[in-house]
């Protein structure tokens, strides 16, 4: 995890610091028990001296922002902690925020823009969410937050499909095709998209593999929506070609992200 301040990115060392930040970012504004927080640490093998060890975490925590500049405090409350700091300035809620605003362009018609928010929302992420912390607590919130963003991502490419960039979004529909094979949707859109840039050998290709991959590790076929789309490559369905790109409504220009 690191801190970031006044364009440069500082460490935080130590997994149990590590730790304290990410489980009371999780919740911030809220106060967090000590119990939780020693729990979410060290889980089973808290040590007779966690107590003590947290508090020395938490001054060490302070510290280090305090070296930062960062305009946060770590309060201590009713046998708790809680961290007090802008929800603009964490990355979670600064994702949240921009996925909520491109929804609300995109029911406003206006699709290359929504595609821009997200864009840019995906942009904050540099690898899986709190990586390196084994803590199970913070390993559950992580899971949860990877999976908002591997959705956003493919909620992104359907948008771009839509405007008619298949070409564009090709090379990076692969790599993540690749690292979840098992992502039904994802597979279904690489394999839209490869067929759109005139690539039927590949498409077919794509989805052949992916079949014997589910049967092999799986036991089970893909599902309708994929055998269906098999059919139709076959049979070189014009629904396949998604038609003229959609055409965005105008409305009047605003900031999207104006409040953030």
């Amino acid at each position: 995890m690191e801190i970031s301040t006044a364009g440069q990115r500082i460490g935080v060392a130590g997994i149990r610091q590590q730790t304290l930040l990410a489980i009371l970012l999780l919740d911030v504004g809220k106060t967090i028990g000590v119990a939780r927080l020693i729990d979410g640490i060290w889980g089973e093998r808290a040590p007779a001296t966690a107590h003590a060890q947290l508090r020395i975490c938490v001054s060490r925590l302070r510290r280090r922002m305090n070296e930062t500049g960062l305009p946060a405090l770590i309060s201590t409350e009713n046998q708790g902690y809680r961290l007090t700091v802008a929800n603009e300035r964490i990355d979670v809620y600064h994702f949240a925020r921009l996925l909520e605003v491109a929804h609300e362009v995109e029911t406003h018609g206006k699709l290359s823009e929504s595609v821009q928010l997200l864009r840019v929302a995906l942009g904050l992420w540099r690898g899986p969410a709190l990586e390196g912390l084994s803590s199970p607590l913070v390993r559950t919130a992580a899971a949860r937050l990877d999976e908002e963003r591997r959705g956003a991502l493919e909620h992104c490419f359907s948008l771009e499909l839509r405007l008619g960039q298949h070409h564009r979004i090709v090379p990076e529909l692969m790599a993540n095709a690749a690292e979840f094979p098992f992502r039904e949707n994802l597979q279904f859109q690489l394999i839209t998209a490869l067929y759109r840039s005139g690539r039927q050998v590949d498409a077919l290709n794509v989805y052949r593999k992916l079949k014997r991959r589910f049967r092999e590790e799986l036991g089970v076929d893909p599902s309708h929506f994929l055998r269906s789309l098999e059919r139709k490559i076959l049979a070189q369905s014009p629904d396949l070609n998604g038609g003229t790109p959609a055409q965005e409504t105008r409305v009047p220009a605003c900031s999207a992200v104006s409040g953030m």
